[in-house]
């Protein structure tokens, strides 16, 4: 079982360290205990064979887990907790206030309330994030119509405020099959017409971009990146990805290419690539107040986030200082640049926030 710290628990102990005046420490406390108290809902849907699993490992951090079988949804299990999180403090920590949280990781598998006795879904809790892996798709009609009745009844799920309980759904669409219309089936048929006016937290992204094309591999291995040929199918692909689902639903969307990465069977590595590029849109497409949940959830293997066709590491590092920055400007400058953060507030105050983020990711993002 994981010993780490909480995302939460790193900044609370590096603001306290800060030479910040008490009024300052207290807002950001304050401002870090306002995000803690948010919880993020992603779920992940596809075809049998897309690699929902592989993203879900290349992503997030769920290597150890806790085991626990849980049968119908949060609603029938009465809202029973997902997480388990463990809190010591000693004399000096509880005179600064200072709680030191470990995160632990849960997976459950979960069942619809069509048919609770089934256990459809596998649900990942990391601290306050929680990822929904569905059952693939794609294996016979009655099958999928079941499947999407399970999926449907997830995306009806509401949160303890009455909000839609998920925040993001991932369509993670297969690279190396043109056979894609059980996505945009479900897509259609389920996801859109449940989501509404959430439209914008629907996510496309193409997995297995490095076997997209069936004339070759064109796959730079020394490099791990597409070479030129691939790279221009992929993008024209992604064009007629994102005019399919315009022309079939109205939705404008931006897909992502990537490959989650994995191990040949004898036993070459192709790691994972535009890994970088998906969790920047990831991030982009979830509330803003939600993403240290991200944050707090995130694979730390940095070789994961090595490989992409653009430098997308300062724009993940800058989702998470907006995070913070939302509503502290503590009558600082604006629109000036502290670290090359642009648009960053200026002070003391962000200093601090900024040095103590910068000490959690720069081990992930050097």
């Amino acid at each position: 079982m994981s010993q780490e710290k909480t995302i939460y628990a790193k900044l609370e102990e590096e603001l306290l360290n800060l030479a910040l005046t008490e009024k300052q420490k207290n807002k950001l406390l304050k401002k870090l205990q306002l995000l803690r108290e948010n919880k993020l809902n992603i779920m992940l849907v596809g075809a049998t064979g897309c690699g929902k699993s592989s993203t879900i490992n290349a992503l997030f951090n769920c290597a150890e887990l806790q085991v626990a079988d849980v049968q119908g949804s949060d609603a029938d299990a009465g809202n029973q907790p997902t997480a388990e999180v463990e809190t010591a403090a000693n004399d000096e920590a509880a005179a600064k206030a200072n709680t030191t949280e470990k995160l632990f990781v849960e997976v459950a598998k979960v069942g619809s309330k069509s048919d609770p006795e089934t256990k459809d879904i596998e649900k990942y809790t990391i601290g306050n994030l929680t990822l929904w892996d569905t059952p693939g798709l794609g294996d016979g009609t009655e099958i999928d119509e079941h499947h999407k009745a399970v999926i449907r009844d997830l995306l009806k799920e509401v949160d303890e405020e009455g909000n839609r309980l998920i925040d993001l759904v991932l369509v993670i669409l297969d690279g190396s099959t043109r056979d894609l219309g059980t996505s945009y089936k479900i897509l259609n048929e389920v996801i859109i017409p449940e989501f509404g006016k959430k439209r914008k937290r629907i996510l496309v992204a193409l997995n297995q971009a490095d076997i997209a094309m069936k004339t070759g591999r064109h796959w730079d291995y020394e490099k791990n990146e597409p070479d030129d040929v691939l790279v221009k199918f992929l993008e024209e692909k992604l064009v007629s990805i994102k005019n399919r689902i315009y022309e079939d639903s109205g939705l404008e969307i931006e897909p992502v290419y990537y490959c989650a990465g994995y191990t040949e069977p004898e036993g070459s590595t192709v790691y994972p690539y535009n890994l970088t590029k998906l969790l920047y849109y990831i991030l982009q497409a979830v509330p803003a107040k939600k993403r240290l949940s991200i944050m707090e959830g995130m694979n730390n293997d940095k070789k994961n986030y090595k490989h992409n066709d653009d430098d997308y590491s300062k724009k993940v590092q800058d989702s998470f200082f907006d995070t913070i920055f939302d509503g502290i400007e503590d009558g600082a400058e604006l629109g000036k640049e502290l670290l090359g953060i642009p648009g960053a507030v200026i002070g003391g105050i962000v200093g601090g926030v900024v040095g103590a983020l910068g000490r959690v990711l720069g081990n992930i993002f050097a």
